[in-house]
């Protein structure tokens, strides 16, 4: 999947008081983790504008399908940022806005980025386009030819960031296999962190640290993992015959540590496929001497 930087710009014509807090937090600086605010203003009808960096990632849900079956040592890696964070918007250390499923990425260097809509803000109105909403009016225009953010087609939106961010770490968590020890410790005490208050998160947060070590997330994949992918997707560039057993090897240590490829983005662990590969064995031996 290749994806491009880009910028959005936001106006606080909602409340301009949330809005202003926001922007002062963002613009202070406040992790890697969060979009950073790139420029100060004011839009043509006088409302505090700011314009937001969107970098270069792809969406938690689609990593996630690249990934697979994720060790409990890369769901660590992707889960510790989104817990810290959660657990500072709960105790009020950052100001934190509207987190949609989509708004949590990751970058090509596996990192996650959150990209949080701000409190109290609308699209940014512009100069003979489409002018920014009435505060009143809860569904801005559709700016998606303008690069815009979308709009809010509901009102049922979840409005609590932290437990927004609470919420994907349980999607990353939920990819593990079923039966590693660390899910019957974690998906409890996830689930009732989502309301929780910032110990809670906290708590949460210390026994993912202590689930595995952290892995790092690693894109590269099989080929045959690339014949199920769009036309349009990038393809691996040849390997030379001097590279033939490092890739090899890189294939290898890719089924052991995320599963054998089992149709577009899913993976089955290896041992499943050991224990059906010995049973199918068994089975087709006994029948044989049967016969």
């Amino acid at each position: 999947m290749t994806t491009t930087a880009d910028s959005i710009r936001w106006c606080g014509t909602r409340d301009p008081v949330a809005f202003s807090r926001w922007v002062a937090d963002r613009a202070a600086g406040v992790g890697p983790h969060l979009v950073p605010v790139t420029r100060v203003g004011r839009c043509p009808r006088g409302h505090l504008a700011a314009e937001v960096l969107r970098p270069s990632a792809r969406p938690l849900e689609d990593a996630l399908d690249a990934l697979g079956v994720p060790t409990e040592g890369v769901a660590v890696t992707l889960t510790v940022p989104l817990l810290e964070l959660a657990a500072r918007a709960r105790s009020g250390a950052v100001e934190l806005g509207v987190v949609p499923f989509g708004a949590v990425r990751v970058d090509e260097a596996g990192a996650i980025i959150v990209a949080d809509d701000p409190p109290g803000a609308a699209p940014a109105c512009s100069e003979g386009g489409v002018d920014a909403p009435d505060p009143g009016d809860p569904s801005p225009p559709d700016l998606d030819r303008d690069r815009s953010p979308s709009p809010r087609r509901s009102t049922s939106v979840d409005l609590d960031g932290a437990r927004q961010l609470v919420t994907a770490a349980r999607a990353v968590w939920d990819r593990v296999d079923a039966r590693s020890g660390a899910r019957h410790t974690l998906d409890p005490v996830l689930d009732a962190a989502r309301s929780g208050d910032a110990g809670m998160i906290s708590e949460a947060l210390d026994l993912v640290v202590g689930a595995a070590p952290p892995r790092p997330v690693r894109w590269s994949r099989p080929a045959s993992v690339f014949l199920d992918e769009d036309p349009g997707a990038d393809r691996p560039a040849p390997v030379a015959a001097g590279d033939v057993v490092g890739t090899v090897a890189e294939v290898v240590r890719d089924v052991v540590e995320r599963g054998v490829p089992l149709g577009r983005g899913r993976r089955v662990p290896v041992r499943h496929v050991v224990v059906g590969a010995v049973v199918t064995g068994g089975l087709v031996t006994a029948m044989t001497s049967l016969l």
